[in-house]
């Protein structure tokens, strides 16, 4: 049986489209169709159960058929618009065409893999000889020296020829606040290359571990020139932050705080501005040094603070300053109390001053200077300046013994200090005359009789000091005179001691301090007392005495020593008379050959004398 195309049916009375497809095109039919004729099988199969159980219950084959048609319409409509997708089947002549093309493609894939892997040997072989080479790339220079293709010894040479050391030997001079500045030395920092650096550079421009890369620079080197002196150097920013540092540390001791100073002579109060306070921004500073290490400067400043200044309080340092004048005076015990020199400022001045003084800067604000009358230099000076009397004495007929005495007792009163309202007691001061003491035995009157005794001559001292008090205008205390007149002194000048009494005293009745000055010239066998002080007014002293005859008691008209009465006169600096003072008085014997007795009082002393042989002989 065929249908109306005459095609067999394969189904045997089916009339159904896809049961005229052949095996083949069965095979060939997509998962999808072949699930869809699968489904149509299966719902023919049901449809004729349908028509049985219809034609039992009266069910309309309408519907059933309208079920299946729009299956088997979505079905066919779906092969059919893949069989127009699908490409015609080739032909023989097609495939073996296609096998060719094929087998020519794999031959051209063999031989790219075959010259990729050959231009990769070569690449690789061209990275490792330029790597592993031993000169320079081409067009290499070292700032502006051509070393392109040199070895390490030829590019050392080329470099020694151009004096490269000489050309790298500089230093950057970095300048701070307060006159401080600090080097940077270039080849130190990186920014110059030594010229073993520079070698080594140069040789290693363009080589890493890359072969490849290596192998590009070299070719790009052959085209483009590179000068490594500025595309290699690195900076070395430990060595350039410890020179900073350095400079640092120099500012910090130019600076520190030493408070202000007054020059009296200038009337000037100057201080540093900010001393203590001055902090670099230490970033800033960096970055300037290295900007100027990379632009090959000989010298840079730098003042940045990390934080602005504050002014001082000048109204607090007019307070602790400002002053007024007051005269240098002594103590009670004639120390010296310096005087006090008036000074003060004007505040705002200072403020103006202050800011316009520079970072570091001296800020010199103007002082009011008033200076007191007395100084204590003035004082000073005028203590013991000033010869108020002296007196010297000579021992010319002194026997060595005594002038021992008179220099021992010399020394003990020479520098002697009496302040105003002092006593002055020989005894004290010369202490008892003893061996012991350094003293010798000498002639001296005890009782109207010349006697060897200890200390003997030391009366020349106490004589010698007296009359210099005198001169000087000092309160006599206790003065005695000797039983006879001295010969080194006139009537009524010399004073006599003795061990405890007679002592002499006198006492510093003037308002300054005074000084004993007291030494021996035993070349010229003499003693010099001096009293030193401060002479207020210029007055001066002279000395003159009076006497009168004493008479024996019995030889009443007989002379046998006179009594004697001293005076100090007083003048002004100008000579004018002030007044007249009176010393102790005494009575001076003489000594009996001097005296002129009468005849009757020689025939008794012969009589006394003749008796006191004949008793004496027994």
């Amino acid at each position: 049986m065929t249908d109306k195309n005459n095609n067999p049916n394969m189904a045997g009375g089916s009339s159904d489209p896809s049961s005229q497809e052949t095996g083949a095109q069965r095979r060939e039919l997509p998962e999808t169709e072949q699930k869809a004729e699968k489904a149509g099988a299966a719902a023919k199969k049901k449809r004729a159960r349908a028509e049985t159980h219809g034609r039992k219950t009266g069910t309309t084959r309408a519907n059933e058929e309208s079920v299946w048609d729009r299956l088997r319409r979505d079905s066919a409509a779906k092969r059919g618009a893949d069989k127009k997708a699908e490409k015609p089947q080739p032909s023989p002549e097609e495939l073996k065409k296609k096998a060719e093309r094929a087998k020519h493609a794999k031959l051209a894939a063999v031989i790219f893999v075959a010259f990729f892997a050959l231009l990769i040997s070569a690449l690789a072989i061209g990275g490792y000889i330029v790597t592993f080479g031993a000169t320079n790339f081409p067009n290499v220079y070292i700032a502006g020296i051509d070393v392109g293709g040199m070895t390490k010894e030829q590019t050392r040479a080329v470099l020694e020829q151009n004096n490269w050391d000489r050309k790298v030997d500089s230093v950057l001079t970095v300048k701070l606040p307060a006159k401080v500045s600090f080097k940077v030395d270039y080849t130190g920092s990186g920014a110059k290359l030594t010229a073993d650096r520079a070698v080594e550079a140069a040789y290693g421009y363009g080589r890493d571990h890359n072969w490849f890369t290596n192998l590009f620079r070299y070719l790009l080197n052959c085209l483009v020139p590179v000068d490594i002196d500025q595309d290699v150097k690195t900076l070395n920013s430990e060595y350039i932050r410890s020179r900073i540092n350095g400079g640092l540390e120099q500012l910090a001791a130019a600076t520190v705080d030493k408070g202000y100073k007054i020059d009296r002579d200038k009337k000037l109060l100057t201080m540093v501005k900010g001393a203590g306070k001055i902090r670099l921004d230490e970033t800033g500073l960096y970055n300037a040094v290295t900007a100027a290490l990379l632009a090959g400067q000989e010298e840079t400043s730098y003042s940045t603070l990390a934080e602005e200044l504050t002014e001082p309080d000048f109204q607090k340092l007019y307070s602790e300053l400002a002053v007024e004048p007051a005269d240098a005076y002594f103590t009670e015990t004639f120390d010296v109390v310096d005087e006090v020199i008036g000074c003060r400022f004007n505040v705002d001045t200072a403020k103006k001053v202050w800011e316009a003084a520079g970072l570091a800067e001296e800020v010199k604000i103007p002082l009011e200077i008033t200076y007191p009358e007395v100084t204590a230099e003035k004082l000073r000076a005028s203590l013991y300046a000033d010869k108020l009397g002296s007196q010297t004495t000579y021992y010319t007929w002194s026997t060595a013994n005594r002038i021992n005495n008179i220099n021992l007792a010399a020394d003990k009163i020479n520098g002697l200090i009496m302040m105003p309202g002092d006593v002055f007691s020989f005894n004290e001061s010369i202490g008892q005359r003893t061996e012991e003491a350094g003293f010798k035995s000498a002639g001296a009157y005890n009782d109207g009789q010349v006697v060897e005794a200890i200390g003997g001559g030391i009366c020349q001292v106490s004589s010698t000091l007296y009359c210099a008090t005198m001169f000087a205008n000092l309160k006599t205390v206790s003065r005695t005179n000797h039983y006879f007149r001295v010969d080194y002194l006139d009537y009524g000048l010399d004073a006599t001691v003795s061990w405890t009494k007679p002592d002499y005293k006198f006492s510093n009745n003037r308002d300054y301090p005074i000084k004993l000055v007291a030494y021996c010239d035993n070349d010229e066998k003499s003693l010099t007392i001096e009293i030193w002080g401060t002479d207020v007014d210029g007055s001066y002293v002279t000395l003159r005495h009076t006497s009168e005859p004493v008479y024996d008691e019995t030889y009443t008209d007989t002379v046998i020593g006179y009594t004697v009465y001293g005076y100090r006169t007083v003048y002004d600096a100008d000579g004018n008379y002030l007044y007249e003072l009176s010393e102790p008085g005494g009575v001076y014997y003489l000594h009996a050959e001097s005296i002129d007795w009468p005849e009757e009082k020689l025939s008794e002393d012969e009589y006394i004398g003749a008796l006191e042989q004949l008793t004496r002989a027994g």
